[in-house]
């Protein structure tokens, strides 16, 4: 509305304390550029800043799960229709048992909701916010957004929003498989933003089509001005790989597969730290120490800035990521954006990234490590000029699809025109 202030209350995960979340660093510049105020609420509660924000913008740290008092209201809730109406969905649409586990993981979440609800009450009279002018926006749809969604049916004319990415979405990554309140979500929210077109879908088909004018697909980005393509190096193949060291990445598939190879020089580096750090050394002294043709070294976690500069500083041939799910690793779109090619695994949103022997290659959620060696040999013996080629897609498949500039524009002017008749179709 013209006139009011326009404020943002932010729900992280941990940004800006810790080194997770990195991709947000991205989006954050545009968010402080188009808002008055600007009130972070994550559920980091021990890490240290590690991001720097403008004096202006407040920052509460709350706990994930939610206290006493909000889960025995959540239990006296019992009977509330959205809670029926949520367990009507479990039985009769996603063919789910209303067993102990997933009604504990649907009262947990209201638990939350009810909180998170009690809290923007609480921060809208503190800071005396005009809720024409409010802007509520979750980077994950978890369980703070049930609360954001709670908030926008009592005030609807407060914009409400969330992103959607891998883990928030697709049941089958959840043990049990179940997602709680996700029609109840998009219904009440103004967009839910899915940063892949596989989000997107999937959401769709979940709630049978009932809400899709609240679904968009909002895709993230990354800045590189420099968009360098370099020729591919001179009797030594270079590859990187980015991850967590945790199982659902399957680092040891590399491995293996790095240990099928006998006529290629190859260079492996690995940036990331996990509980299987260990497991992943020994593997690799195990598998690739006696190999003269294999190079490899753990280079453990350093900061975002720092893997952009290794990129411009160092020729890259090949970048590898073999998870077994993923939503859409940004790990992969900063390889692109420097011209290099990419071996993924067909999941989640990596093949709306990758097209197959244009700027990568596509490798299936089971894939074997020799699946994983042919994909490498298979680029090792193209020609220069297709491998350049390739290099060049990458970046073009980049600034089409996941430049920060591009993309966070567009959402900020998604954002800003909810609504109204001059709302953007980012679909």
């Amino acid at each position: 509305m013209p006139g009011s202030q326009k404020t943002l209350i932010f729900f992280t995960d941990s940004f800006p304390f810790g080194t997770s979340e990195t991709f947000i660093e991205n989006e954050f510049p545009f968010l402080v550029n188009s808002f008055e105020k600007i009130i972070i609420v994550t559920t980091n509660l021990t890490d240290a800043k590690t991001r720097k924000t403008p004096d202006n913008i407040e920052i509460v740290r709350i706990p994930y799960k939610p206290s006493f008092k909000f889960k025995v209201l959540s239990l006296l809730s019992y009977f509330n229709p959205i809670i029926q109406r949520e367990i009507g969905f479990i039985k009769e649409e996603f063919l789910l048992k209303a067993n102990k586990d997933i009604l504990s993981v649907l009262l947990a979440s209201y638990a939350k909701a009810l909180e998170v609800n009690a809290l923007l009450n609480m921060l809208v009279l503190k800071h005396q916010i005009d809720l024409k002018g409010l802007y509520l926006y979750c980077y994950w749809m978890n369980d703070i957004t049930p609360g954001v969604a709670l908030f926008k049916n009592k005030n609807p004319e407060i914009n409400a929003m969330c992103r959607a990415h891998r883990w928030d979405v697709y049941f089958e990554t959840q043990t049990p498989p179940y997602l709680p309140l996700r029609n109840f979500i998009i219904e009440s929210l103004d967009v839910v933003y899915c940063i892949s077109q596989d989000a997107y879908g999937y959401l769709q088909r979940l709630t049978n089509g009932r809400a899709t004018a609240h679904l968009k697909i909002s895709r993230l980005g990354t800045f590189n001005r420099d968009k360098i393509v370099t020729m591919p190096n001179e009797g030594m193949m270079r590859i990187i790989s980015c991850s967590n060291l945790i199982p659902l990445k399957r680092v040891h598939l590399i491995i293996e597969a790095l240990a099928l190879i006998d006529n290629i020089k190859i260079d492996w580096k690995h940036f990331g730290k996990g509980p299987l750090e260990a497991e992943l050394k020994a593997l690799a002294a195990q598998k690739l120490s006696a190999k003269t043709n294999i190079e490899y070294a753990f280079m453990g976690q350093i900061s975002n800035m720092e893997l952009l500069e290794f990129y411009k500083k160092n020729n890259v041939d090949l970048f590898i990521n073999v998870s077994e799910t993923e939503g859409i690793p940004v790990s992969i779109i900063e390889a692109s954006s420097f011209g290099v090619v990419v071996i993924g695994t067909l999941v989640g949103g990596v093949g709306e990234i990758l097209e197959e022997g244009e700027n990568g290659f596509l490798v299936n959620q089971s894939c074997t490590p020799q699946e994983v060696a042919n994909a490498i040999t298979r680029f090792y013996d193209m020609p220069d000029a297709q491998k350049s080629h390739m290099r060049a897609k990458a970046i073009i498949i980049w600034q089409q699809k996941y430049s920060a500039e591009n993309n966070y524009t567009d959402f900020l002017t998604s954002l800003m025109n909810l609504g109204s008749a001059e709302e953007v179709n980012l679909n």
